[in-house]
């Protein structure tokens, strides 16, 4: 059964947050649609890390309310799918690509028994939308930079999210991978309201719906309206968007 549409995915409202009184987000009011796509650009320490583990109830503002698909932020976990930034996992260690995703379903259903049938069919379904089913039996530390972001991407899909979080997926990937996640993302933002956060400004503009600016505060801007000066503003230093054709979808050339 589809689920009853949201106004808002996140709502923070006059929202303050410290390390050890040091501030890092001040006195925050933006509010995330549901369905939105949604790109975080900051420069470093400028709290976007910070962000989403608050939207995702890691850690507790000094003040204010955040809401996320209608909760508070712990209530909503189950709703949530999150790729952090440096993720937990020892590429070394002897796992294959579907147990990788099978993390996903912890938590989901009886928590003393094993798997069931469905748990294997949800996280197989994850791995045919993220392009990685045919791997599905191949360890996971034979994979690529960008084939191991689509398995955790596929992982946090194993949850069966509303809302998707990530921190950085395409840091350290090729420019041809780093615009295959990004196509991807926009294909799963059909379903689900996607935030990611992004050291790649300059493609900002040309994939994402919004722009959250992060430094301290945070503005809120449609890609449309997004300029270099406003990100300038941001980074303290001149950006280039880097303005690219979109490749044609074969599908569409049938």
């Amino acid at each position: 059964m589809t689920p009853e549409p949201l106004e808002h995915a996140i709502s923070f409202r006059d929202v303050t947050f410290s390390y050890d009184r040091r501030p890092v987000l001040h006195d925050i009011n933006v509010t995330i649609d549901d369905g939105d796509f949604v790109c975080v650009i900051g420069p470093n320490g400028g709290g976007k890390t910070t962000l989403l583990k608050l939207a995702l109830g890691l850690l507790e503002p000094r003040r204010g309310v955040i809401r996320v698909l209608g909760r508070e932020p712990r209530k909503a976990c189950k709703g949530i799918g999150y790729i952090p930034q440096q993720p937990q996992l020892d590429p070394r260690f002897p796992v294959t690509v579907t147990d990788v995703v099978m993390m996903g379903r912890l938590g989901t259903g009886n928590i003393l028994g094993p798997y069931k049938r469905r748990d294997y069919d949800v996280a197989l379904s994850a791995l045919d939308e993220v392009g990685m089913a045919d791997a599905r039996g191949r360890p996971f530390s034979t994979l690529s930079g960008g084939q191991r972001q689509r398995v955790l991407i596929a992982r946090a899909l194993a949850c069966e999210p509303r809302l998707l979080l990530l921190d950085e997926p395409t840091a350290h990937l090729d420019p041809a991978v780093q615009e295959d996640l990004f196509e991807m993302l926009r294909r799963l933002n059909e379903r689900l309201t996607v935030v990611m956060v992004s050291h790649d400004v300059g493609f900002v503009p040309v994939i994402f719906e919004k722009v959250l600016c992060v430094d301290r505060t945070v503005h809120l801007h449609s890609s449309s309206d997004l300029t270099a000066q406003n990100v300038a503003n941001v980074f303290g230093r001149e950006v280039r968007f880097v303005h690219h054709p979109k490749r044609p979808n074969p599908e569409s050339a049938a």
